[in-house]
């Protein structure tokens, strides 16, 4: 009896405390409810300029490729929705003007999500909506002159993933510390409520805030990974250097964030006291690379990519990113899987790299056949057609004198026929060395940097000679010219992607037929990482002379983003632009890129080419064409 009056009793208490919040909750709502100037207006392309451009995929199969979840969702979208920017002072809301960001506005997506964020429910996420970005947000691009505007799918987009993950954090802090934006927070949330659930709101409100606590409690160590995901997150912050964006728009630092938010969180079994950034992995972002282009195919029917999906190794020869050898800007491995968890996990998926929570180590919010559906959908994506229409026709006798051109002069490198594939049809890409190639090899380095700490991952130490440790030597615990033995990031990165591999297959129930299938094994063989920039035996340097379909619409160009235009590319080093700005999306169809301007009012928008890792020198094939030849090169290019 005395048991069931101390429940009572409890439940007495609970029930009074939820009415209490219910109804202090009802006066945010009441006052919300029909406040107009809490709505948040989502930004909306201009019908008068946008153009009706389409490059291969189909209205269904852009709402996949433009929302899909790749698991990197890191935001709870209802509070994100709520929040005020960060300044002090200022009551506009986060998410309006997304376009700040470079993210495009969807006009199909009713919600107002822009193309490439994402919203997901799991457990990952503790029940919650939560806003992250996929690959459109970086693969979907504008290009725009005269106000005409050509959406291009598969395009390099002007999006700074970095700089809307921590203003989004920011304005998260910002609410906890400012009660003026607090209160202004839950005035909008209570209107957002009120759509939704009308007078019922103060009552279902408290109710959904209590289901994300008790599952918050049941995945603590979902939580815990978060919260190392968001340490991380701010250790790179503070590091940040206003002066040098390598990470800005249309650019990412994307091996050495992933790396950080991956080998920064490794440490020994035995570890106490929670989580410590491992600061011995920590490396500086100086080695920011272009959004590279998606389309996959040239002049592939649709419908044998349909036949072939589940397939591939029956499937025909196309041209495309998935049909390389090797994969990544510095073509460091062979598994487009692998290289996909790593992307997501550098936009921000969370995994469990505790080795104390040995039950769930390794899980990940990646869902790996949605990977493999957004893969897929890059095969429907053509190669852009020149947009006659709003960037003005191709003159053909020019066009014709500059095809020869292309013959003689860039088709040695950048094309690739039947001869230039393996037995099982993938191309075999042409690598080129730094110093063959010229271009800045920050990138190259960077990525070879041994692995100061593994933790507690069992990785087969590595023998560097030398003449590694010489070309190594600005790498954290390297002796410039002593050989040394150490732990090589490709194998530390492949130890550590398997796990998280494996641990997605089994979550998601995918057998291993299907992963045998998903991975291109029958084309491929086992999977392979290496340091590339050390395999003097290879034939490969880690930078690819990749095929040029669509290049047009490729800007900017060199693997790091540091020419504005290919006619820049196509003048002498000395003579291409040194400082000029990303973000804007103005066209110079002349000159087959963005408009250079060499001032901005947007953070991070600036590049120059005499930093660390954005250099534009090299690639000096053709920059010894007179202008003639230079301008009819480019007008083949515009079809090509």
């Amino acid at each position: 009896m005395r048991i069931a009056r101390f429940f009572a009793y409890v439940l007495a208490i609970v029930a009074g405390l939820y009415l209490v919040v219910a109804v202090l909750y009802a006066i945010p709502v009441a006052l919300g409810a029909f406040d107009d100037t809490l709505e948040v207006k989502f930004d909306r392309p201009d019908p008068a300029i946008v153009a009706d451009y389409d490059n291969g995929l189909t209205q269904a199969q852009k709402e996949s490729f433009y929302h899909l979840s790749q698991g990197s969702e890191i935001l709870p979208w209802t509070f994100l929705t709520a929040v005020d920017v960060a300044d002090s002072g200022s009551t506009k809301p986060f998410v309006e003007d997304l376009g700040r960001f470079g993210l495009l506005p969807d006009p199909a997506n009713k919600d107002g999500l822009p193309v490439g964020l994402t919203l997901s429910s799991n457990s990952f996420t503790f029940g919650m909506e939560f806003a992250g970005i996929t690959c459109a947000a970086c693969h979907v691009g504008e290009l725009r002159h005269n106000g005409k505007t050509v959406r291009v799918d598969g395009a390099p987009n002007m999006f700074n993933m970095q700089l809307f993950y921590s203003q989004a954090v920011d304005a998260f802090t910002a609410t906890l510390n400012d009660r003026g934006k607090l209160w202004r927070a839950l005035k909008r949330l209570g209107r957002q409520d009120y759509e939704r659930y009308g007078i019922a709101a103060p009552l279902v409100r408290p109710a959904t805030l209590v289901y994300y606590g008790v599952n918050v409690l049941m995945r603590r160590d979902v939580l815990d990974a978060r919260r190392e995901l968001i340490d991380v997150i701010g250790i790179a912050k503070a590091q940040r250097d206003p002066e040098h964006a390598t990470s800005g728009f249309g650019r990412l630092d994307a091996f050495d964030g992933t790396r950080n938010f991956i080998l920064t969180r490794l440490r020994k079994e035995d570890s106490q006291g929670g989580f410590k950034v491992n600061t011995a992995n920590l490396v500086k972002l100086d080695a920011a690379v272009k959004f590279p282009p998606l389309w996959s195919q040239k002049a592939q029917p649709p419908q044998a990519v349909e036949y072939y999906r589940d397939q591939p190794e029956k499937f025909p020869q196309v041209w495309g990113f998935k049909d390389y050898d090797w994969v990544e800007w510095t073509i460091d491995t062979n598994t487009v899987m692998e290289r996909n968890v790593t992307e997501t996990l550098g936009a921000g998926a969370t995994v469990i790299l505790d080795p104390a929570k040995s039950s769930s180590l390794f899980e990940s919010s990646i869902p790996l056949s949605n990977m493999h559906e957004l893969e897929w959908l890059a095969y429907y994506i053509d190669p852009p057609r020149w947009p006659a229409a709003a960037f003005g026709a191709v003159k053909p006798d020019l066009s014709a004198s500059g095809e020869q051109i292309f013959k003689t002069r860039c088709a040695s490198c950048h094309e690739y026929g039947s001869d230039q594939r393996t037995s099982a049809g993938l191309i075999k890409l042409r690598g080129m060395r730094p110093e063959a190639v010229g271009t800045d090899a920050t990138a190259a380095l960077r990525i070879s940097c041994p692995v100061p700490d593994i933790g507690a991952l069992a990785v087969e130490p590595k023998s560097y000679t030398a003449a590694d440790a010489e070309l190594l030597k600005d790498c954290a615990g390297v002796k410039a010219g002593a050989a040394f033995t150490g732990n090589s990031f490709a194998r530390t990165v492949q130890t550590a992607v398997d796990g998280i591999k494996q641990k997605a297959y089994a979550t998601g129930g995918i057998d291993a037929a299907r992963q045998r299938m998903m991975e291109d094994l029958a084309r491929r063989g086992s999977v392979a990482w290496r340091d590339t920039l050390l395999d003097t035996q290879s034939p490969y340097g880690p930078y690819a002379a990749r095929p040029l379909y669509g290049a047009w619409a490729a800007a900017p160009y060199l693997h790091n983003g540091s020419v504005p235009t290919l006619y820049d590319l196509l003048l002498p080093p000395d003579q291409r632009p040194k400082t000029f700005a990303l973000g804007a999306r103005n066209y110079d169809p002349v000159k087959l890129g963005f408009v250079v301007t060499r001032s901005c009012d947007r953070q991070d928008c600036l590049v120059d080419t005499s930093r660390t890792g954005d250099g534009n020198g090299g690639h000096i094939w053709g920059t010894d064409l007179t202008e003639s030849d230079r301008m009819a090169l480019l007008e083949f290019l515009k079809t090509y």
